[in-house]
């Protein structure tokens, strides 16, 4: 069987990475105090533009960088503020232990995505690997899960899991597979088909995923 899981805020926590970034860079140039709140609420939880991130850290009292020395600090620094989570360490373990096959499924960019999953010690669990940058597809695309089931060598017959209602649950349900939604403390959009299971974290999901199996 097949387990596919989404990487930011699914099987790492981005949330406490962006924050750790900004904290970091307001140490480095000695920022007011409000500043990584502005950092962190600039970041829109992932959904603005890395440019538009940057330029409006850029413009920050007290950011007094270039924007091509901001993009290399930034480059140089983020990814390291990723860090092992014990619950996701587990959890593919877990599933990996019962013989299933662990592919991730990102929209993000080839490079940090490895970087992240080295980081946070998961690569070694991890079969296959989809970045939506390398492979041209991005979620909810079915494509996209069709590749990593392909790449994982097994047919596309198992479980999403992951945290955005569209592209993870919505784009994973198409291709279909079964669906878990990691809830982050929201409520479901009920205008959209309903996952298999909500769960808090990767860790339920796989210990639930197992005995649906």
């Amino acid at each position: 069987m097949l387990a596919l899981f989404d990487l930011d805020n699914t099987l790492v926590d981005r949330s406490a990475a962006l924050r750790r970034w900004a904290r970091m860079l307001a140490g480095h140039r000695g920022l007011p105090a409000n500043a990584v709140a502005a950092i962190v609420d600039a970041d829109g939880e992932g959904e603005v533009p890395r440019p538009d991130f940057l330029a409006a850290v850029r413009a920050l009292p007290g950011v007094r960088m270039s924007m091509a020395e901001l993009q290399e600090w930034y480059v140089a620094t983020y990814a390291s503020c990723y860090v092992p989570d014990n619950n996701s360490t587990r959890a593919l373990s877990v599933l990996s232990s019962a013989g299933w096959k662990i592919g991730v499924v990102t929209n993000g960019s080839q490079g940090r995505t490895v970087e992240k999953l080295a980081r946070a010690g998961l690569a070694p669990l991890v079969d296959a690997l989809c970045v939506a940058e390398e492979v041209g597809i991005r979620k909810p695309d079915p494509g996209i899960f069709v590749e990593v089931a392909r790449r994982c060598g097994v047919a596309l017959e198992g479980w999403m899991i992951g945290d955005s209602p569209v592209e993870d649950i919505c784009g994973a349900t198409r291709a279909g597979l079964r669906t878990a939604w990691v809830r982050r403390g929201r409520r479901w959009d009920e205008r959209l088909r309903r996952p298999d299971i909500e769960v808090d974290g990767v860790l339920e999901a796989a210990r639930a995923i197992l005995g649906h199996a």
